[in-house]
């Protein structure tokens, strides 16, 4: 069983889950992978649930996923003078 330190940000709570949920549409369609997609599917279906809130190793994954996609969208481009 892992800790909490293994999950450094810990759990997820309801009002960061509805921020992430807001993309997740876009994040379903872009995964490649098999167990992304399956993963994916099942947050996106199980999140409309008002009691459902994700473990720890679940919202892990759900940041990873989340930072990965906005992470593209949201490149730093520098200026120079």
């Amino acid at each position: 069983m892992y800790t909490l330190s293994r999950y450094p940000k810990g759990g997820m709570d309801r009002l960061e889950l509805n921020r992430m949920m807001k993309l997740w549409p876009k994040i379903m369609r872009e995964v490649s992978n098999p167990w992304a997609k399956r993963f994916s599917a099942d947050v996106w279906e199980r999140h409309s649930d008002p009691v459902w809130l994700p473990t720890l190793k679940q919202a892990h994954f759900i940041r990873i996923l989340y930072i990965e996609f906005v992470g593209r969208d949201e490149e730093v481009y520098l200026v120079e003078d």
